[in-house]
């Protein structure tokens, strides 16, 4: 029995290390969309490179240095699960900027802002919902992006999600692989299972 508890703690251990690989930062991965996480808030994020991956989508990790086009919609509701009370509309109303940073091992993002900043985007505000840049990454690497979103009160929100450009993990090799330990964890599970009953059949 002991045998089988280990195994179905190394089955959560599994699905935690999985699930942190396929969400980073304040960018997680829900259903079939790509969400951005601002403090109360959510917007949905949505990656392109037209020139060399067609129609193709992804969430924060870039396939290749190149072109890049990067997509940010404020949610179309209000309410959520944490809070019925946020507006996700309110956005629409503050001054949003966006800044990505070289991640160069800095403790803190703030050490040599300006010297590693890779893209910055001014604050404003988009009664549209959508922010929309173009941007042409010139060299593979790690990266850390930070959107900030700031109310006419001064109360701040940032959202920081770090992701690589043509160094990411393969998301559907490691959902392969994910899927190939949960099948021997359970394989384990059942072979100690039968092994325990034969043992106990025999004993009778």
């Amino acid at each position: 029995m002991n045998a089988i508890k280990l195994l179905g703690a190394c089955c959560a251990a599994t699905l935690l290390l999985a699930s942190q690989a396929l969400a980073h930062g304040g960018v997680s991965v829900e259903g079939n969309r790509c969400i951005m996480r601002i403090g109360p808030y959510m917007m949905n994020f949505s990656g392109y490179q037209p020139q060399t991956k067609g129609q193709q989508t992804f969430c924060d990790d870039i396939p290749d240095a190149g072109p890049t086009i990067i997509v940010l919609d404020v949610e179309q509701m209000s309410g959520g699960a944490a809070d019925d009370t946020v507006n996700y509309n309110d956005l629409r109303q503050m001054n949003i900027d966006f800044r990505v940073l070289r991640n160069v091992g800095q403790a803190k993002d703030e050490d040599d802002m300006e010297a590693n900043t890779e893209i910055y985007i001014p604050p404003k505000k988009y009664p549209g919902g959508t922010l929309h840049f173009d941007y042409n990454f010139k060299k593979h690497g790690n990266f850390i992006g930070l959107v900030s979103a700031t109310d006419d009160h001064g109360r701040v929100y940032v959202s920081r999600f770090p992701f690589s450009v043509g160094e990411g993990i393969n998301h559907i090799l490691l959902m392969v692989a994910v899927a190939g330990a949960l099948g021997a964890v359970g394989f384990g599970g059942y072979f100690l299972y039968t092994r325990n009953k034969a043992g106990k059949a025999g004993k009778a």
